[in-house]
C-alpha cells in the first residue's frame, strides 16, 4: 500500500435465508421455553397426583416393605409439590420499558422453573427406585 492511497471499506452482504430461517427459529425457541416448562409441569402434576394416589391405595406393605412404601409415598408427594409450585406463575416486579429488565425476569422465571422440574424428575425416579429396591429386597 502506497501512502498516498486509502484503506479498502470492507463491504457486507445480507443474510442468506439459512441464516435468517436460524435466527428466527432461535429467537421462537427463546420465547417457546418458558412455555413448554409449564406444559411439562403441568403434565408432572397430574403424573406425580395418578401416582401418590396409586402408590397409596395400591402398594402393600407385603409387597415392598412399610419403609419402603413410605418413603416411596414421600417421593411422589414432594415430586407433586415441586411440580405444582414450578408450574405457579414467576412473581416479580419488572418495567415494561427496560428490556433488559424484561430478559432478566424471563431469564429468572425459566430458572425457577427448570429447577423445579428437574427436581421434580429427580424425585419421581427416586421414588420408583425405592419401589423397585423395596420389592427387590422383600
Amino acid at each position: 500500500m502506497s501512502e498516498n492511497s486509502t484503506p479498502e471499506i470492507p463491504t457486507g452482504r445480507p443474510p442468506s435465508e439459512d441464516t435468517e430461517f436460524y435466527l428466527a427459529w432461535g429467537r421462537e425457541s427463546l420465547k417457546a421455553n418458558l412455555k413448554f416448562a409449564n406444559e411439562v409441569l403441568r403434565q408432572l402434576v397430574t403424573l406425580n397426583a395418578s401416582l401418590l394416589g396409586g402408590s397409596i391405595v395400591f402398594i402393600e406393605e407385603a409387597l415392598i416393605g412399610n419403609l419402603f412404601r413410605w418413603l416411596a409415598i414421600a417421593g411422589f408427594l414432594l415430586a407433586l409439590v415441586f411440580s405444582f409450585l414450578g408450574m405457579m406463575p414467576y412473581e416479580g416486579s419488572v418495567s415494561l420499558r427496560k428490556p433488559d429488565e424484561i430478559r432478566m425476569h424471563k431469564s429468572r422465571a425459566l430458572a425457577q422453573k427448570r429447577f423445579c422440574l428437574w427436581t421434580a424428575g429427580y424425585l419421581m425416579a427416586m421414588a420408583f427406585g425405592i419401589v423397585i429396591a423395596g420389592m427387590v429386597l422383600k
